[in-house]
């Protein structure tokens, strides 16, 4: 297959790659190292009560195993309103969009339509020769060179949503050069993604959304993940607050007709309901959300972070005192979100936050604490 070496012999190399995921921690849970020991949640729940009533707004999901544990929402939909958040509310996914826009190169790969060794420029048109020689996968693991972000601080609205096209996107990337030779540097870049997603376009010959959605969460089951195609009601959308302060919600923001502006796609413009990001996870558990060995590759991380940590195909890695976590955060100026995958454990914790004052990836150790303290 494309962008995976095969080893000479089947059984063996399965064998190999078994090991490698397993050395990675990214392995999907050996049944034999899973602590099955009831795990409580009552001090977590306590804890976001005090929370909400502090100012919390969002969701909170704990599941272990096939067993949901918690999947509740706090505080109100809107500063003022009388409405609380519940379990059908939607929220931002923010940069929790990259696994699933990684997922979808993946799905291409694994389709033979490309190779992740392959230069992005081969199928992406508009490309200058700096950008366009770089090999795919430094654009999955942020090791191409690209800024953080490229934005037009002339906008007269928020930078971040300005509504622009998917030719303007490309027109601005090749205004900079590479920071570093691809793969010797890393830079976490929304424009990695940005650029992931116009490939997704090139090859499926329909919108990023509309191939996520056939490809990749319809085929797995999944429901409760999108921007436009799952038609949410205005009354589920849930606002954003700084204080008491209402921000909006992304569909007030500027956008393009099919979506938002290319700064965000596929970077972080996906929004979802708790069910989907738990039917989500159950697909990775049960090895349906991607086809063998592309699963395996997509849990497996690549290269060594500055920080100490590591990066997959749009996946964090990291240790914490209660064993290895695979997963995300994401955020902007007002929402934010932590999903936590305890690849020992198998559990997954997933926070959306409404409010700037209360951060996912800041709460989630305090939380993450009082849910396995025994």
């Amino acid at each position: 297959m494309a962008g995976l070496r095969q080893s000479p012999h089947p059984i063996l190399g399965g064998l190999l790659l078994l090991a490698l995921v397993l050395s990675g921690c990214a392995a999907l849970p050996a049944q034999d190292r899973i602590d099955t020991s009831p795990i409580d949640t009552s001090r977590l729940e306590r804890e976001l009560d005090r929370l909400e009533a502090r100012g919390f707004a969002g969701q909170v999901v704990v599941v272990h195993g096939d067993e949901v544990l918690l999947n509740k929402g706090y505080g109100l939909m809107a500063p003022g309103s009388e409405r609380k958040i519940d379990t059908d509310a939607v929220m931002p996914l923010a940069s929790l969009t990259k696994p699933f826009t990684a997922s979808a190169i993946f799905v291409l790969a694994a389709e033979g339509r490309l190779g992740l060794d392959e230069p992005i420029g081969d199928h992406v048109p508009g490309l200058n020769d700096a950008w366009g020689q770089i090999p795919i996968r430094h654009f999955l693991t942020h090791t191409a060179g690209l800024p953080a972000e490229i934005i037009n601080r002339a906008y007269e609205g928020e930078p971040r949503f300005e509504p622009i096209e998917r030719d303007e996107l490309v027109r601005r990337i090749n205004q900079f050069e590479p920071d570093h030779a691809p793969g010797e540097g890393y830079n976490y870049s929304n424009v990695g993604y940005n650029l992931l997603t116009v490939l997704v376009e090139q090859l499926a010959e329909e919108s990023w959304e509309a191939f996520l959605r056939g490809s990749l969460l319809a085929t797995a089951g999944i429901d409760g993940i999108g921007f436009l195609l799952p038609g949410w009601p205005n009354e589920q959308l849930v606002v954003g607050r700084n204080g008491s302060h209402p921000s909006g919600h992304y569909f007030d923001r500027p956008r393009l007709e099919d979506g938002l502006g290319w700064h965000l796609r596929g970077a972080g413009d996906l929004m979802a309901q708790p069910h989907g990001i738990i039917n989500w996870w159950q697909a990775i558990r049960h090895q349906t959300w991607l086809s063998p060995p592309w699963l395996d590759e997509w849990l497996t991380p690549q290269i060594n972070k500055p920080n100490g940590t590591r990066y997959g195909y749009g996946l964090h890695f990291r240790e914490s005192p209660h064993g290895p976590v695979t997963g995300h955060t994401g955020g902007d100026y007002t929402f934010a979100v932590d999903f936590s995958w305890f690849t020992e454990l198998d559990v997954m914790v997933y926070i959306a936050t409404a409010n700037a004052r209360f951060e996912a990836d800041v709460l989630r150790d305090e939380l993450h604490q009082l849910l396995f303290r025994r």
